[in-house]
């Protein structure tokens, strides 16, 4: 079985094995120094206690342990035992501080075994390759803590940044959904505002006409019936996509059916003409599906808001790099015809395929113009 990491340790196992180490170090140095003097049991307590604080302290713990060091000579005691715990301290600093702290510490550290062994050379019979083990141990207990350091902030940056890319993902799918929401909400708003006024006009046409012409009466409430049946299975088409990953098995309107949707609006009163212009262009379907939209809400407009009209054109002006659909009216426009929600969809679908979209009064009626590309 696998040891915990340290970084993996709860911190009670931490602390218990701060604790057995100092005890441990300083058990060990006890029978071999022994207790000759107060100062052979304050100084070893002076080097060991300061670790239990080294991983909160760092840096104190180490100039705790220093001071007793430093005090170890001075009151004519040689090399410890406990002398350890300046590397281990070391090691702590380098493990959570930065270069600019560990390095001045590693150089004390360094400073301090040479102050201590090269004066006692000859006493305890240390060569100069025993001395240079003893620096080599203070530095690499300060490389040790420098590496443990840097593979620390490695991972903590791997994991900054999975939990950044986590973010992203999910703003990306967030953002993903909303427009998903927001294209369903304009192919409904176009279907239902489209199919409904149209629905409407006929409805009105066939009850004023229902006592003196029952048959044009009839005819148009079969109109009605036709409509409503259009638009409930271009609603089932979109609304399949809420219900499955698949898309929708029912084709999305294309220019082939715009002659259908200009009889339609002939039948409910709107003298609509189509002009055509240039070479026609083979549009991808979701172009194709812009150019369709577009004139489909213009001519709901002019059903709701233009009034009685006398002439409506259908313009599309084909160019080498896309094409130019208006829809103009000779009604009485105004301003309701551009605030709805018609014409913010009609701009966010032109816009979506890089076109652009004005809708505005013009002299006599109203006018949509939407500039739309074609790649080749």
């Amino acid at each position: 079985m696998a040891l915990p990491t340290p970084s993996r340790m709860s911190a009670a196992v931490r602390r218990r094995l701060d604790v057995a180490v100092a005890v441990i170090v300083f058990a060990y140095n006890l029978p071999i120094q022994g207790t000759a003097s107060p100062a052979a049991l304050l100084v070893p307590v002076g080097l060991c206690v300061p670790y239990l604080i080294s991983r909160r302290r760092p840096v104190l713990a180490f100039g705790l342990v220093m001071t007793a060091a430093f005090v170890q000579p001075l009151v004519g005691l040689g090399l410890l035992v406990a002398d350890v715990m300046v590397a281990l301290t070391l090691f702590a600093v380098a493990t959570a501080r930065p270069w600019t702290v560990s390095v001045p510490a590693a150089a004390v550290a360094a400073g301090w075994t040479l102050a201590v062994t090269v004066p006692a050379r000859d006493a305890d019979g240390l060569s100069p390759g025993d001395i240079g083990v003893f620096v080599a141990a203070v530095l690499v207990a300060w490389l040790l803590g420098t590496l443990t350091r840097t593979r620390r902030l490695y991972v903590e940056s791997l994991e900054e940044r999975a939990l950044q890319a986590e973010r992203e993902r999910e703003t990306g799918t967030r953002i993903a959904v909303l427009d998903e929401r927001a294209r369903i909400a304009r192919e409904l708003h176009d279907v239902v505002s489209h199919g409904l006024s149209a629905i409407v006009l006929l409805s009105e046409g066939a009850a004023s006409m229902a006592d003196t012409d029952p048959d044009r009466a009839r005819s148009a409430m079969l109109s009605v019936r036709d409509t409503g049946r259009h638009a409930m299975t271009e609603m089932r088409s979109m609304l399949s996509v809420l219900r499955s990953e698949d898309e929708a098995s029912d084709p999305q309107p294309t220019l082939a059916g715009l002659g259908d949707l200009l009889d339609l609006s002939r039948t409910v009163g709107v003298p609509v003409t189509l002009r055509v212009e240039g070479t026609p262009r083979s549009p991808t379907a979701g172009t194709e599906l812009v150019i369709y939209r577009v004139v489909q809400e213009a001519l709901t407009n002019v059903r709701k808001h233009a009034g009685p009209v006398e002439t409506v054109e259908v313009c599309m002006r084909w160019t080498d790099d896309g094409v130019a659909v208006s829809v103009t009216d000779d009604g009485r426009g105004g301003d309701t015809a551009t605030g709805g929600l018609g014409v913010i969809g009609m701009r966010e679908r032109v816009g979506a395929v890089g076109g652009r979209l004005t809708a505005e009064p013009a002299d006599h009626g109203f006018v949509v113009h939407a500039w739309i590309p074609v790649s080749t």
